[in-house]
């Protein structure tokens, strides 16, 4: 027999349960070939994602005013090679589908746009396994600011004390601690190790199929 310790758990996308480097990769040389620039290494891109497609074209163009036009060139292209340049990262579907019968009730909270979020997950046959799927453009703010996770949270009807939220960054761990939540980490995405534990997460997974251990919890 055994107990829930979390009956709620929150997931981010990008580097937490699908690797779709490839894809922003395309995507981000893409526009700055419009814009005759040249290309960066997925390495660089992977040190530029976490805060949203804004924030990483700021940084992949080094401005803050970007163009209308880069970020029109960067959707284009993305929505042309999401699904096909993404995939499901080792444990995650499993993982999904035991957590399912146990009950446990799951959204996405991602920093990436929603329709791109559902489309991906749509494509590799996990949104069966989510309540909701919510980017920044439904929550009205992203992570770290509370009323992303919080506003996911609603979608679970459940109460912050009995949620657990997984990402792979150090602003998952800010944005869960800004919510009152608890979080776990997975050294699946751009952040290393180090800075990962150096965040001080609750839980650090040292792989995604060790959330089972962390959910449930065995009876005596």
């Amino acid at each position: 027999m055994a107990t829930l310790r979390y009956h709620a758990v929150l997931f981010d996308l990008d580097g937490t349960l699908v690797d779709s480097y490839a894809a922003l990769t395309e995507a981000v040389n893409h526009a700055r070939k419009t814009h005759g620039m040249g290309e960066l290494g997925e390495t660089r891109i992977r040190e530029l994602v976490g805060d949203g497609i804004e924030r990483l074209l700021q940084r992949a163009f080094e401005r803050t005013d970007v163009p209308g036009s880069v970020r029109t060139a960067f959707e284009s292209r993305y929505d042309e090679v999401c699904c096909a340049e993404s995939r499901v990262l080792a444990d995650v579907e499993v993982t999904l589908a035991k957590l399912h019968e146990l009950r446990v009730a799951m959204a996405v909270c991602t920093n990436k746009p929603t329709v791109f979020s559902k489309k991906i997950l749509d494509f590799l046959g996990l949104s069966r396994f989510f309540h909701a799927i919510v980017g920044p453009d439904l929550a009205g703010a992203r992570k770290p600011d509370a009323q992303h996770l919080l506003y996911t949270l609603q979608s679970v009807a459940r109460a912050p004390h009995e949620a657990l939220f997984v990402g792979d960054m150090p602003i998952d761990v800010r944005a869960a601690r800004n919510s009152g939540i608890d979080v776990a980490v997975v050294p699946t995405g751009s952040s290393s190790r180090e800075q990962l534990v150096d965040a001080q997460p609750d839980h650090f997974l040292e792989r995604f199929g060790d959330l089972l251990k962390i959910v449930r919890r065995e009876a005596a």
